[in-house]
């Protein structure tokens, strides 16, 4: 199918995403000259930018493609949280965010330098959410399950806000969701919910696939599906693109366009092209383009989503 065709279908489909939630802060400058201090630029503040990360950033793209989409997840009492829970909002999704009194949001921030981002810091807490707050949260997570939203996305970066109970609520009611989709770095404890689609990168299943390249990948095919329980692994090789493998269609390698990758767009588009009734060659060249596209190009209604629909199938 067309991808005008799928974005028809899977417009105002109702999507829930659970997980942690980050803010992401990019602070870009101008390296103006050498520090005395040590042999560091320094840089000349320009402009700071903050968006909505991890579970945040999927929901942001789901909801930008079309989808109603609802986020679970938790911040701390502090002001990065504020700002978290403001990007939810402005972004257009259902927020049942858990505020946790006493935790502080977990915050990455990027020094960019002339366009290269030349240090991190991250702060904020990632232990095991707990107490009130965990409680609260599972609370949450049922009621928006209770909803029969048409897929349920889990975003583990393992900060905490995915315990063993959160897993336990999702088994019991794996049977009531229609598609079940892990974008996680540790895929292992969600094996057992048989998800129907899993999405990681070639650095987490380096102890599984003998290579780095997209031959590598497709070899350990079996393996990669096996230990995984899913339907659908898709694996991102960066500039070459991906490798999604299935237990019931052949073996897809995409190709990767040029410039950055928004991967939670990808993510959206692979499960929205699924929900729409794309095959899974389809969905992978669906949500290919969808992260090859620019962040203005994804639009909640199909005739906005030009940049997109220029580009061939």
């Amino acid at each position: 199918m067309k991808f005008a065709e799928l974005a028809t279908r899977w417009q105002d489909r109702p999507v829930l995403v659970v997980g942690d939630a980050v803010l992401d802060c990019w602070l870009s400058g101008t390296p103006t000259r050498m520090s005395r201090e040590a042999p560091v630029p320094v840089i000349t503040l320009d402009a700071t930018r903050e968006v909505g990360g991890g579970a945040a950033a999927l929901a942001a793209a789901f909801t930008a493609l079309g989808a109603r989409t609802t986020v679970v997840g938790a911040t701390g009492d502090d002001d990065a949280g504020a700002t978290l829970r403001s990007k939810v909002w402005d972004d257009g999704a259902t927020d049942r965010m858990v505020v946790a009194v006493g935790r502080r949001t977990l915050t990455k921030r990027r020094v960019v330098a002339a366009g290269q981002v030349v240090a991190r810091f991250d702060d904020g807490d990632t232990a095991p959410l707990g107490g009130a707050a965990a409680d609260t949260l599972l609370q949450r997570l049922a009621e928006s399950l209770a909803e029969s939203p048409a897929a349920v996305v889990v975003c583990d970066l393992g900060a905490g806000t995915l315990g063993r109970a959160v897993r336990s609520l999702l088994a019991a009611r794996r049977l009531d969701v229609p598609l079940l989709t892990v974008d996680a770095l540790d895929v292992a404890p969600w094996a057992h919910l048989g998800p129907d689609l899993i999405t990681v990168t070639l650095d987490t299943v380096s102890g599984v696939v003998e290579g780095t390249n997209a031959a590598a990948v497709a070899a350990a095919r079996g393996m990669l599906l096996r230990s995984t329980a899913a339907a659908v692994v898709s694996v991102t090789l960066d500039a070459e693109g991906t490798v999604v493998l299935s237990q019931d269609a052949d073996t897809v390698h995409t190709s990767a366009a040029p410039g950055p990758r928004n991967q939670p767009a990808y993510v959206a588009g692979f499960v929205l092209a699924q929900l729409a009734g794309a095959t899974v060659a389809e969905a992978a060249a669906t949500a290919q383009r969808c992260a090859a596209a620019r962040p203005r190009d994804l639009a909640p209604a199909v005739t906005k989503i030009g940049g997109l629909e220029a580009t061939p199938a």
